[in-house]
């Protein structure tokens, strides 16, 4: 059967699970790395995929009432900028000085959307408030 290389970084706890693994099975590293990953590859009904957290539901809650499409496209923006924040993805910490400027975004285009046609001063006001 063809394989393909992999490459991983392991924790040293999670590295000496599985050369312990390996050696109990009487087997390399590599193999007792590959039959994980196939078993959990072919078990997808066990893993749940990764829930939303606090933050996330935070930003939909204030967010809620967008429906202006450029409100709602700062909203997606917020919360994908969320979920990356909660699960500390790479570059999570500058993301949260952008997920705050979106969230005023999306607030500021439903307020203008919302007083169409309206006095030029309430339309110029409504993305500072």
């Amino acid at each position: 059967m063809p394989t393909h290389v992999l490459s991983t970084r392991l924790t040293p706890g999670d590295y000496d699970r599985l050369r312990v693994l390996a050696e109990r099975r009487g087997c390399s590293l590599a193999a007792a790395a590959g039959h994980l990953l196939a078993a959990a590859l072919d078990d997808t009904g066990t893993y749940q995929p990764p829930q939303d957290g606090v933050l996330v539901a935070a930003v939909r809650t204030v967010l809620e009432d967008v429906t202006a499409p450029e409100a709602v496209m700062h909203r997606e923006l917020a919360v994908h900028l969320a979920r990356a924040i909660e699960r500390r993805e790479p570059g999570h910490l500058s993301a949260i000085s952008v997920l705050r400027k979106a969230v005023e975004s999306a607030q500021g285009s439903q307020r203008i959307h919302d007083n169409p046609g309206g006095d030029p001063f309430s339309a110029l006001f409504a993305g500072l408030l």
